[in-house]
C-alpha cells in the first residue's frame, strides 16, 4: 500500500425502504467499510455519520436531500480534505439515476479529490487519475450505472402493478379479509373480529357536528376555534395529533370523500428527487368505508365551499402578507397569521388567533411590521461593502433598493384592492 496514502476513510451507507432497516444492510455495509479500512491501515471517520436510511438512488435524493449532499458540501467547504476515501458497498448505493446523471455524481466526487472505493468489487478504486489513465474503467463504470438503473426501473414498474392489482381486488373483494391500509381517517377503525371497517363512535358525531355547523354557515375557522374552546382531541388520520384545530385541517374534513364512504387511493412520488412529494389520486373505490355524513350534506357543503372558494373573491390575487413563511410568534415560536379587522390589518400568532389556549393573545400592526421589515432591508444594504472594485455590487444593491420600492408600492396597492374602507373580516374558507 502507498505509505503517502491518508489515514481518513469515511463510510456512505444507503438503503432505499424503511423496511430494510429491520434487515441486515445496515450491519453488512458499515462492517465492510470497518473490514475494508482495517486492512488498509485507514481511520475510519466516526463523527460524520453517512447514512440514508430509507432514501432513494434511482430520483437522487440521496444526493438532493440526503447523507450524500451534505458530503459533497463538506467536501467543498474543506471539511473533508482532498485525498480522502469515500467507502461504498457497491456503486449503485452512490446512484441509480440514469448513467448520465450517476457518472455526473461521480466525477463530482473525485474532481474534488476524493477516491471512491466499492468494496464489493473487491475494493475497486474510483478516482480522477484510475479513470482517466484507464478508459475501460471508466466504461466499465457507467455499465454498472446503466445496469442499477434498469434494475429500479423494472422494480419501478413492477411495484406499481402489484399496487394497481391490489386496489383491484379490494375493489371487487365482495367480503373482505384484511385491510388496504391502515391509515385510516380519523373516524375509521379497522376490526379484526369483523374483517370490516368501522366507524368510531364519538368521532363520527364530531364530524357530523362539523359538517352540520359548516352547512348552516359556520366559518371554517369558528369551527376550530370552538373546538378549541372545548378542548376536542385533535387526532387525525393514522393516529396523528395536531396541537390545536386548524381551519385548513376543517377544510380537510369537508372535502374527504371517506365521510360518504368513498376510498380514494393515491399513488405517491417524490418531485425531482427532493423530499417534495407529488399525492396523484386514482380511481375512487365506493363502498369500501362505512359513511358518516349524508351524501346530501356532503355535497351540500362541498358546493358551498366550491362557491366561496379557498380565499373568497380574492382567490386568485396574490398572497396578501409579505411575512408569509418568515415571521415566528416570540411566545411559542409558531406561525404568524394575516387578521383582517376591517380598516385594521393584524399579524397575530396562528395559536392564539384559533383559541388553542397554548399562546397569548398578542397583535401587530401590520404597516408597522411591514415598514419596519423595510427599514431592516435597507439598513442591511446600506451596510453592504463598498470600494473602487465594487462597481457591480454597487450596482446590484441599487437595483435592490429599486424592486424593494416597487415591491412596498406593489403591497400598498394590493392592501387597498384587497381591503376596501369598511369590509369585513377575510372568509374563513
Amino acid at each position: 500500500m502507498d505509505t503517502q496514502r491518508p489515514a481518513k476513510a469515511y463510510s456512505y451507507v444507503r438503503f432505499s425502504t424503511p423496511e430494510q432497516a429491520k434487515g441486515h444492510s445496515l450491519q453488512r455495509q458499515t462492517d465492510a467499510a470497518k473490514a475494508w479500512a482495517a486492512a488498509n491501515g485507514m481511520t475510519l471517520d466516526e463523527e460524520l455519520t453517512l447514512q440514508d436510511k430509507g432514501v432513494s438512488g434511482f430520483t437522487g435524493a440521496n444526493r438532493e436531500t440526503g447523507a450524500l449532499g451534505v458530503f459533497l458540501e463538506r467536501v467543498k467547504d474543506g471539511t473533508i480534505p482532498p485525498s480522502s476515501w469515500l467507502l461504498v458497498e457497491n456503486l449503485d448505493r452512490i446512484s441509480r439515476q440514469v448513467a448520465r446523471k450517476a457518472v455526473r455524481t461521480i466525477e463530482d466526487i473525485v474532481e474534488a479529490g476524493i477516491t471512491v472505493v466499492d468494496l464489493s468489487d473487491g475494493g475497486r478504486e474510483y478516482s480522477a487519475e484510475t479513470l482517466d489513465k484507464d478508459p475501460f474503467l471508466f466504461v466499465m463504470m457507467v455499465m454498472k450505472f446503466i445496469r442499477a438503473n434498469e434494475e429500479s426501473a423494472t422494480k419501478g414498474v413492477r411495484v406499481a402493478k402489484a399496487h394497481a392489482a391490489r386496489r383491484d381486488k379490494f375493489r371487487g373483494q365482495e367480503k373482505l379479509t384484511k385491510p388496504y391500509t391502515l391509515r385510516l381517517p380519523a373516524w375509521i377503525r379497522w376490526d379484526n373480529e369483523t374483517a370490516s371497517y368501522q366507524l368510531i363512535e364519538d368521532r363520527a358525531e364530531r364530524l357530523q357536528w362539523i359538517f352540520e355547523m359548516a352547512d348552516d354557515g359556520m366559518g371554517q375557522h369558528t369551527i376550530a376555534a370552538q373546538l378549541n374552546e372545548s378542548k376536542v382531541d385533535t387526532r387525525g388520520a393514522g393516529g396523528w395529533k395536531a396541537k390545536f384545530w386548524h381551519k385548513s385541517y376543517i377544510r380537510k374534513l369537508l372535502t374527504n370523500k371517506a365521510a360518504i364512504g368513498v376510498f380514494v387511493p393515491h399513488t405517491v412520488r417524490k418531485v425531482d428527487g427532493k423530499r417534495t412529494k407529488e399525492r396523484t389520486p386514482q380511481e375512487p373505490i365506493l363502498h369500501r368505508f362505512p359513511a358518516a355524513i349524508d351524501r346530501e350534506l356532503f355535497e351540500r357543503v362541498n358546493a358551498r365551499m366550491s362557491t366561496t372558494g379557498a380565499r373568497g373573491r380574492n382567490t386568485n390575487a396574490p398572497v396578501q402578507s409579505i411575512f408569509a413563511g418568515v415571521l415566528k410568534c416570540r411566545h411559542c415560536g409558531g406561525t404568524v397569521t394575516r387578521v383582517n379587522k376591517g380598516e385594521h390589518v393584524y399579524l397575530v400568532c396562528s395559536a392564539a388567533h384559533a383559541k388553542s389556549g397554548t399562546c397569548k393573545y398578542e397583535s401587530v400592526p401590520y404597516l408597522d411590521a411591514q415598514s419596519e421589515m423595510r427599514r431592516v432591508i435597507h439598513q442591511v444594504l446600506d451596510g453592504a461593502p463598498r470600494g473602487n472594485d465594487t462597481a457591480e455590487m454597487d450596482e446590484k444593491i441599487e437595483q435592490q433598493r429599486a424592486m424593494i420600492d416597487v415591491g412596498e408600492e406593489r403591497v400598498r396597492q394590493l392592501l387597498e384592492i384587497t381591503i376596501p374602507k369598511g369590509s369585513h373580516a377575510l372568509p374563513c374558507g
